[in-house]
């Protein structure tokens, strides 16, 4: 044999080994995916029966809702939570208002105890599911809505296509349809100066999708699920302890999280422009808005601290005078979940409500 195809006949086998090494390589990680698929399972599975629903679990059209209702009386407090948020995070102002009247706290589908629905996550369509739990559930109107963050968009919109219903509201830390749109403005007015547009470091979106991805294949997997208190307090919402640990595991043992979360972010935009054309108003409807003045901004968020506070400070005076009755009240020591760090001044806004009925 020559010395060129002596070395034609080495190069194959070595591509052949390599393709047979790539191949055991790629069958031993399908393996060792497969297990920890397993264990994740097994650990999810092993969280939702520590932390079964503590509400009711009701159809709203081939599906089912989770719905938390305590206390009794009338007007009915309605708390919806913020996006990516469900019921717990309302676990230190539900009892308290629950020794007035009664009061219901819910899940988003995806979110929670809930389970996901087939249609896809418009204002439109969040609303008339809310409206449908509420009537499948027998709970009876009149209402007084409260909502925090995204949730105070919903809100909004409910007593839009439900005037009937709604007495009273409370918009906690509210998200507004133009708040994006002004600080987009004040960033660009930010470079045509010359100056600075960013306070903080700025973040790769590639980095930032890389981070998505691979958290989203970490609660998939159940990765977390085994070791929920490996999982970060900082990513959640601040809580007392034990409601932390149930908050960590009904989050970590669902299977639509990420699912129901990255929906809700890519119809943010759409939804946003929807809440324009209605040109919401709200008569002379008892309203409260709570404003977070201790802001915490994600890194690379394109604002000083000074200027979003400024900024939000004006599109809340803006959500507090949609109501002849509207009242703007500052939560001096609060970052966004108020209902959280200031359990009170939540309590004290929807009994204030309450009261002018």
């Amino acid at each position: 044999m020559s010395a060129s195809n002596q070395r034609s006949s080495k190069k194959r086998g070595c591509l052949k080994w390599g393709g047979v090494a790539l191949g055991a390589l790629a069958l031993l990680l399908i393996v060792v995916l497969a297990i920890v698929g397993l264990q994740g399972s097994r650990a999810k599975a092993a969280l939702r029966a520590q932390y079964p629903p503590p509400g009711q679990m009701v159809d709203v059209g081939g599906y089912k809702l989770h719905l938390y209702c305590q206390g009794s009386g009338s007007p009915t407090v309605v708390l919806v939570p913020g996006g990516g948020d469900f019921s717990l995070s309302w676990s230190l102002v539900q009892p308290e208002v629950a020794q007035t009247t009664r009061v219901c706290a819910y899940d988003f589908g995806g979110f929670g105890w809930s389970e996901l629905g087939p249609k896809p996550p418009t204002v439109e369509n969040i609303v008339a599911e809310l409206h449908t739990l509420l009537t499948n559930a027998g709970i009876e109107g009149p209402y007084v809505l409260v909502g925090h963050s995204l949730g105070g968009v919903y809100v909004r919109v409910y007593a839009f296509r439900y005037p009937e219903e709604v007495v009273g509201m409370v918009l906690v830390d509210s998200t507004h349809e133009d708040q994006q749109a002004r600080y987009a403005a004040a960033e660009a007015s930010h470079e045509d100066e010359g100056g600075d547009s960013n306070a903080n470091d700025q973040v790769n979106p590639l980095s930032q999708e890389l981070s998505l991805r691979l958290n989203q294949a970490l609660f998939t997997l159940g990765i977390f699920a085994m070791s929920p208190q490996s999982f970060p307090d900082a990513a959640l919402n601040p809580m007392p302890e034990e409601v932390l640990k149930a908050y960590k595991g009904v989050m970590l043992s669902s299977d639509t999280f990420f699912e129901a979360y990255l929906q809700q972010g890519a119809y943010m935009d759409e939804n946003m422009a929807a809440v324009r054309e209605m040109h919401i108003t709200l008569g002379d409807m008892p309203l409260v808005v709570l404003s977070a003045k201790k802001l915490e901004l994600p890194p690379g968020f394109p604002l000083s601290a000074e200027e979003t506070a400024e900024i939000q400070a004006e599109l809340h005076a803006e959500l507090a005078a949609l109501s002849s009755r509207g009242e703007l009240v500052f939560a001096e020591e609060s970052p966004h979940c108020i209902q959280c760090i200031q359990p009170e001044l939540v309590i004290e806004a929807i009994n204030h409500v309450l009261d002018a009925q």
